[in-house]
């Protein structure tokens, strides 16, 4: 594995268009701060439930968790369908810190940054993967991260369903014919980027980008500011309608 210590690019298989994106669906900087306090107390309840069992006493949880979800907030980047992060992130610890395997606490924080990135609207080129490794470079009591942007088969959250089926896995999902994007609707009256599809705060939303046969939901127009999208709602591309589906709904 290659590993990027805040470099963040987005992989270039993607496209480089980029959107002119409302300013009113993102958080200042002032929030983005109390988000990343929100995150690492959040991990570090988490990691503390489990350091009596995995860490010597040398190595605190606000330790691990306060650098990890500074990472998480220092990785983010500008995709063309909004804000995006990193995804794999790697913990260096010194060997005499770690008693045990760290599997457990591994899958538990994976879950709670996937988590995070969906209620942030934070598009993940790939699947959360946390890994806690013993480093004898590491200095006893403290902890390093590393981080990566590694493109991987997201878990699929969403479908649109109509005469076919369309999956959506990542946060953030550009929609079009064009093969560059993440939902590829090959029909002539669909744009080349057409939509973007994202969950944020909870919500489902629907953004035209500028396409040319237009975007509809439940038959009420999307114009230049997202649209809310409710489970069962009938999204209408071009001529082409899909009904929206929530996978754990």
């Amino acid at each position: 594995m290659v590993i990027i210590h805040r470099e963040y690019n987005a992989p270039k298989t993607r496209p480089t268009t980029h959107y002119s994106i409302p300013n009113t669906q993102y958080p200042i900087r002032s929030i983005r701060m109390t988000v990343a306090r929100s995150l690492e107390r959040r991990l570090e309840r988490l990691i503390e439930s489990m350091a009596g069992r995995m860490f010597s006493g040398r190595l605190h949880p606000a330790e691990m968790a306060g650098k990890l979800a500074r990472e998480a907030d220092f990785a983010r980047f500008n995709h063309p369908t909004g804000p995006a992060t990193a995804n794999v992130y790697v913990i260096l610890v010194n060997p005499r810190d770690l008693t045990m395997d760290s599997a457990e606490l591994e899958r538990l924080l994976e879950a709670e940054m996937y988590e995070y990135t969906a209620e942030e609207g934070l598009r993940l080129e790939g699947p959360v993967t946390i890994r806690i490794t013993p480093s004898d470079e590491t200095r006893p009591g403290r902890s390093t991260c590393h981080v990566e942007v590694a493109p991987g088969a997201p878990t699929v959250w969403a479908r649109l369903v109509g005469s076919e089926t369309y999956e959506i896995g990542r946060n953030r999902v550009a929609i079009g014919r064009s093969e560059e994007g993440d939902v590829v609707i090959p029909h002539d009256d669909i744009s080349r980027r057409h939509a973007i599809l994202y969950r944020e705060k909870g919500q489902k939303w629907l953004w035209d980008i500028g396409s040319a046969n237009g975007t509809w939901v439940d038959g009420v127009p999307v114009r230049t500011e997202p649209r809310l999208v409710q489970q069962g709602a009938t999204i209408t591309l071009g001529g082409h309608k899909y009904r929206f589906l929530e996978s754990d709904a």
